[in-house]
């Protein structure tokens, strides 16, 4: 994550609520600045936020959230 701040909510006053990027907002996910919320879309085109898992090297999405689950039939032939 970077050094940006992220609007994460407003006081009833209509202020905004700031956090660094990064930082778990009220829903409990990530909050990310414009920027990273672009990187983390281009290296996780399956859905980062649900699965982000990993790349294989063959480039293939091969885990999710709860660890690896082999779909590349490059590396199962290996």
């Amino acid at each position: 994550m970077c050094q940006n701040t992220v609007v994460i909510g407003y006081t009833r006053a209509g202020e905004d609520i700031e956090a660094k990027c990064g930082s778990t907002n009220q829903w409990g996910g990530q909050a990310l600045c414009a920027e990273c919320e672009d990187q983390a879309r281009s290296r996780y085109p399956q859905g980062w936020r649900d699965a982000p898992g990993d790349t294989c090297r063959h480039g293939t999405y091969v885990g999710d959230a709860w660890g690896p689950d082999i779909l590349c039939w490059r590396c199962e032939a290996e």
